[in-house]
Formats: C-alpha cells, sequence, structure tokens
C-alpha cells in the first residue's frame, strides 16, 4: 500500500510541477490491494498508514473509473496462456 501511495504522490507532484493541464491515470490503485488480503490484513494496513477504506475511496482518487473485461459475458475468450502472471479464474 505505501509503495502504491509513494508512486501515486510522485505522479501527482510531477503533474503539479508541470505548466501544462495534466491528467494521471493508474491502472491500479490503494483499494485494489484489498482483494488480495484478508480482512484482518487490510485492517492492518489500513491502521498503519492511518487511512479508512471510505477515506481512500473518498478522498485518495478524483475519480475511479471501473472497467470490465471484455470476455464478460463470452467466457470462451477468456485466457491465462498469454499471461503467466495471471492467475484469477474467470469468476
Amino acid at each position: 500500500m505505501k509503495s502504491q501511495m509513494c508512486l501515486e504522490d510522485n505522479f501527482l507532484e510531477t503533474a503539479l510541477e508541470s505548466d501544462q493541464a495534466t491528467v494521471i491515470l493508474c491502472d491500479r490503485g490503494v483499494m485494489d490491494g484489498q482483494a488480495y488480503a484478508t480482512n484482518e490484513v487490510w485492517q492492518a494496513l489500513l491502521d498503519e498508514t492511518h487511512w479508512s477504506t471510505i477515506q481512500l475511496r473518498d478522498r485518495r482518487y478524483e475519480a475511479v473509473v471501473h472497467m470490465v473485461t471484455a470476455a464478460d459475458g463470452a467466457p470462451s475468450f477468456y485466457t491465462d496462456v498469454n499471461n503467466e502472471a495471471r492467475y484469477e479464474t474467470i469468476d
């Protein structure tokens, strides 16, 4: 969580130092970690960083775009053959 926040903060700082209008798009955000942690581990991370789930959602980001895989509704198009790092199932 701290690494993700640091990256995001660095991106924001760089954008603010620019004299051009800037949009920062992140493929992943701090909240993504919740999907890979138990409730206990997630709460420990929140406690350590002095954030709550609501604060992360509502104060850390200006907007969140939830994208759905193109394979949604077309399971025959979902594969992990071309991505060794993918271990999630279609479910």
